[in-house]
Order: structure tokens, then sequence, then C-alpha cells
């Protein structure tokens, strides 16, 4: 299951590269380091057998409308221990859909993947940052014409634009299944979306969701590194 997990992420970011040729090959090969460092195999941790959850959020850009869905695929759970605060410290490889749709302007539909480093106190209240990458693909508004060879007009009903993605985010939420065992946590979360080369430039947006996170029990379980960390 492991070496699966390995192979699916390696096809996506090559998937991703291919489709915005050599613009992001720095940042794949950051990603592709940072997920082989996190799966080096501890002996002296547990490796238990996790479900991946399953993530649905109200995703606006400023005072636009969207969605997003995701998949947060478990790396490692580490239970700390200490005399002033008792947490658990998570880390999981996520895979995204997000749309937005700006009127007048353009609707903008992205697929990313990502790393998630979440920490959640016995409360149940947690905050977490993730950076992602991925490719974005933008759809006009407005009624676009195109102009063939032979000076013929017609509609361009798919007109827009490709672009390289980079998404840093970091938020807020409260996961209920620590104190009252539901498999469900509730999050807030601003990011900064990043497209670019846009007109020679870059192109930020900032954006937020809002949304849940379901934690199914038997739902692409993996084998994941467990440990407890004593301070």
């Amino acid at each position: 299951m492991l070496n699966a997990r390995v192979n699916f992420t390696i096809l996506f970011l090559k998937l991703l590269l291919m489709k915005t040729k050599k613009l992001i090959s720095p940042i794949v090969l950051f990603l592709l380091c940072v997920f082989c460092v996190g799966q080096e195999r501890d002996s002296l941790s547990n490796h238990d057998t996790i479900s991946s959850n399953i993530k649905l959020a109200y995703n606006s850009s400023l005072i636009y409308p969207g969605v997003r869905l995701g998949i947060e695929i478990p790396l490692s759970i580490s239970h700390v221990i200490s005399d002033k605060k008792n947490y658990t410290k998570e880390q999981f490889l996520s895979a995204n859909l997000g749309w937005y749709h700006h009127p007048q302007f353009h609707d903008n539909l992205y697929i990313s993947a990502g790393w998630i480093v979440r920490r959640t106190k016995i409360s149940g209240f947690f905050t977490e940052f993730s950076p992602e990458l991925g490719y974005s693909r933008t759809f006009l508004g407005g009624t676009t014409y195109k102009v063939n060879d032979n000076g013929e007009v017609s509609i361009d009903k798919l007109a827009g634009y490709s672009y390289a993605l980079i998404l840093v985010g970091g938020g807020i939420g409260y996961d209920f299944s620590k104190q009252k065992h539901w498999p469900l946590a509730t999050f807030l979360k601003a990011n900064m979306l990043c497209l670019f080369p846009y007109n020679s430039t870059i192109y930020l947006r900032p954006t937020l969701e809002i949304g849940f996170i379901y934690k199914p029990i038997r739902f692409l379980r993996f084998v994941t590194k467990t440990k407890q960390v004593v301070k």
C-alpha cells in the first residue's frame, strides 16, 4: 500500500509537470523531497492502518462563490505528551479539486497536490498549514470570438488560459472526534492563490475556505507511521 501511494504521488506530479511544461520543475523536486523524507520509516515507531479523510468546502475568491473537494491521505501521526500541553501532530498528503466563479472575468478550475501539517489539542481545536502545487485552467467570461486563416469568425466556447499554480494556506478548526467521538471536523482556512506566468507576471488572488472534514473508518486506508513523543 505504501508503494502504491508513492507511485500515485509521483504519477500525479508528473502529469502536472507535463501540463505546465518546465515552469514548476524546481517546485516539483522540492515537493517530492518533502514527501520522500516524510516516508522514511522510524524503527521506534508503530505502523497502523489509517483511513483517509474527505474534505468539502465553500471556496470563496473574495466575494465570488465556489467549491472545493479534497482527500487527505495520512502520512504520520505523533501524539505529543509534555508537562505543559498535550497535542496530536498529523501530516497528510492532499489531492484537491477547486473552482470559483468571477462574474464577467473568468471561471477558474484547478487541481493541486499538497502537504498538510495539522496540530490538534485534546479539546479538539486545531491549526494547520499547507503548501500546494497544481494546474489551473481558466474559462473567460462573456462571449469570445476567434478568426481562422480563412477569415471566418466563430465563437470560442472554451476560451481561457492554462497556468502553473502555487497555493499556500493556513487555518483553524475544531475536531469533533476528540471529545464527542463524531467522525467530523469543521474548519476555516485562508489561502493565497498564485498563477503564473500571467501576462509575463504573477497573478495573486486570496481565497477563503469554510467547510467540513469527514473522517470515515474505512476509506482509502494506508499503513501510516504513528508514534508517541514524551517531552
